[in-house]
C-alpha cells in the first residue's frame, strides 16, 4: 500500500510541476511563494490519496485475518488485490485527469476548478468544442493520459511484486 500511495503522491506531483510551468506569471516564479505552494499541495494530494486508500487498507487486512490459515485464502486475497488495483487505477486516473485539467483551467480562468465547473454540462457541444478545439488542451489531453498510463503500468507492477513476490 506504501508503495501504491508513494507513486500516487509523485503522479499527483508532476501534475502540480506542470500546473506551476504552464502558469509562469509574467514577473516570473517567487521560488519562497511557490515551493510553500507545491508543499501546501503535496499535503493535499496525501490527503486525496489518504482518502482513496481508506476502504483498501481497512477491507484487506479484516479480510486477510477472516481467513488466515484457511484453504480459501489465496483464492479470496489473490482477486482481492487485484480489485484494489483496479480500485487504485481507476480512482487515481479521475483525480490524475482533474488535475491535469485544472492546469489549462487556471490558465484561462485564474482560479482552480470547483464545483461551478458543473454548470457546462448543459453545453455539453460548447465545452466539447473548448476541450478538443484547441491544440493546446489536446497536449494537456495527451499528458493526462500518459500520466494515467505510466501510473497504471507502476501499479501492474508493484501489483506482481504483491501477488508473485
Amino acid at each position: 500500500m506504501v508503495l501504491v500511495h508513494l507513486l500516487g503522491l509523485a503522479a499527483m506531483t508532476v501534475c502540480r510541476l506542470v500546473l506551476l510551468f504552464t502558469n509562469i506569471p509574467a514577473e516570473g516564479i517567487d521560488w519562497s511563494l511557490a515551493s510553500r505552494a507545491l508543499l501546501i499541495g503535496v499535503k493535499f494530494d496525501n490527503l486525496i490519496g489518504c482518502y482513496i486508500a481508506a476502504l483498501p487498507c481497512v477491507v484487506l487486512p479484516v479480510l486477510s485475518l477472516v481467513l488466515e490459515g484457511r484453504t480459501s485464502y489465496a483464492r479470496v486475497v489473490c482477486p482481492a488485490v487485484r480489485v484494489t488495483t483496479w480500485w487504485f487505477g481507476i480512482l487515481y486516473a479521475v483525480v490524475l485527469f482533474i488535475e491535469v485539467a485544472n492546469a489549462r483551467y487556471f490558465h484561462f480562468f485564474g482560479n482552480h476548478l470547483n464545483i461551478g465547473v458543473t454548470e457546462w454540462f448543459g453545453f455539453a457541444g460548447d465545452t466539447a468544442g473548448m476541450i478538443f478545439g484547441d491544440s493546446m488542451n489536446r497536449a494537456f489531453l495527451g499528458i493526462a493520459i500518459l500520466l494515467i498510463a505510466m501510473y497504471i503500468c507502476g501499479l501492474k507492477v508493484i501489483e506482481k511484486k504483491i501477488i508473485n513476490p
